[in-house]
Formats: C-alpha cells, structure tokens, sequence
C-alpha cells in the first residue's frame, strides 16, 4: 500500500465520525449528500419558538381553543384596506397607554378637582396597568402570537413577545373603568372605546380573542382599585 493510499483512508476515518454526529450519513464517504434526522430539521423550524422559551405556567383557557381560534378567524377575516386597516390602527396605537394618558392630562387641565382626580387615575390606570401585563404577567405565560408558524396578515410591526394578555386591552379597560368611575355618563364612550382597541388587536394580526378577554378582565380589576385609592385619598 503506498502513503498516498494510506493517507486517503486516514482521511476518510476522520470524516465520517464527524458526519455521523450531525444526522443520518451512509458508511461510505462517496453516498451522496449529508442527510440529517428529523430533530435536526425540527431545531431549524421551531426557531422562534426556542427564543420564546416554554411557558412557566400554561395560560388559563377562558375559551375552548376551538372557539378562540374561531373567533379569532372571523374578526381577523374581516375585510382589510390600506385605509381602512390605518384607522383601525389609529384606534389601536391609542390604547397603547399614552392617548389615555392624554386624555387624563386634559381632564386635570379642564375639569377642576374632580377632573384632576379623574385625570390621575386614568394616566396611572393606564401606565400601571401596561407595566403590570409587560413586565410581570406575559413572562411568565410567553404564548407565541398568531402569526408565529403561521400564514397571517399582520398590520404594522410583527413583534414576537408574549401573546397573553393583551397589554393594549388590559391598558384601555383599566383607563376606560378609572374614569368612568367618576364620570358615569362617559361609561358608553370609554368602554366602546376600549372594546374597539381590544377588537382591533385581534383585526390586525396581533392577538387572540382569548388575549383581549382576560387583558380586558385585568383592566377592570386594575382600574376599579385604581379609582377607589384617588377617591378615597384626601382632597387636593
């Protein structure tokens, strides 16, 4: 045996432990291409559901999963537009917190004590709530949105942080209940207001029903509390 053959089989004793590591290779060098196993292929089609980590704890099924994603397929199915889906996302990017906190700026400008009461509830129903559901409460469910692995129109940016709740939802409930606790009669226009930020998350790509749901129930909680402690502190 020469030292050009011998070479050329050391070389290839070295290559197929290699290969081998990597998936499903055939024991001659010369088979063809590399083949890689199933769990190889899976690693590169569940890329972003690695980055979103597993769920500490599973969220809470308020609706069937059939019926959530149901629902979910009907107020997303609606008819799209460009100038249509630009309002909708004007009304949903006022639920983000700061038109809320707008809104309670101008009540404590305007509306005397009553109004300054009004408006510091509302601005702070509205940012505490938002921090509440970002930082402590989607950390720990981390549900991947709709469109993650999915085929589904998304307007406006495609975020990939957690799904449950709806921080616009829970954001627009919370302000929506502060204020209509101390003005009764804004009760239809606060909350048709926030229900139309909560549907429009779901029109647009970025929520289930499901999300909306116990993002609203959380602004409710939230907002109620929030307007009890400013009625109850003392007057200024």
């Amino acid at each position: 045996m020469t030292a050009l053959s011998r070479g050329r089989r050391y070389r290839r004793s070295l290559r197929l432990p290699v290969f081998a590591a990597f998936g499903e290779v055939s024991q001659s060098v010369n088979a063809g291409p590399l083949r890689f196993n199933a769990r190889a292929k899976s690693w590169a089609a569940t890329d972003v559901s690695l980055k979103m980590g597993k769920p500490l704890v599973e969220p809470p099924r308020i609706l069937p999963e059939t019926v959530d994603r149901r629902l979910y397929t009907i107020i997303h199915g609606l008819p799209h537009s460009p100038v249509g889906d630009r309002y909708v996302a004007i009304v949903s990017d006022l639920g983000e917190g700061l038109g809320w906190v707008g809104a309670g700026i101008a009540l404590a400008w305007m509306g005397g004590s009553k109004g300054r009461r009004a408006g510091l509830a509302t601005s702070i129903a509205a940012l505490g709530t938002t921090y509440l559901v970002q930082r402590m409460i989607k950390p720990v469910f981390r549900r991947q949105r709709p469109h993650i692995g999915r085929e589904v129109l998304v307007v406006g940016i495609r975020t990939t942080d957690a799904s449950f709740p709806s921080g616009h939802a829970a954001s627009s409930f919370a302000a929506a209940t502060a204020l209509a606790a101390f003005y009764p009669k804004a009760s239809p226009l606060v909350f048709g207001l926030a229900t139309g930020v909560g549907l429009s998350r779901v029109h647009l790509g970025h929520h289930f029903p499901s999300d909306v749901a116990v993002g609203s129930l959380i602004g409710i909680a939230t907002g109620t509390l929030m307007a009890w402690m400013v009625k109850t502190a003392r007057p200024f």
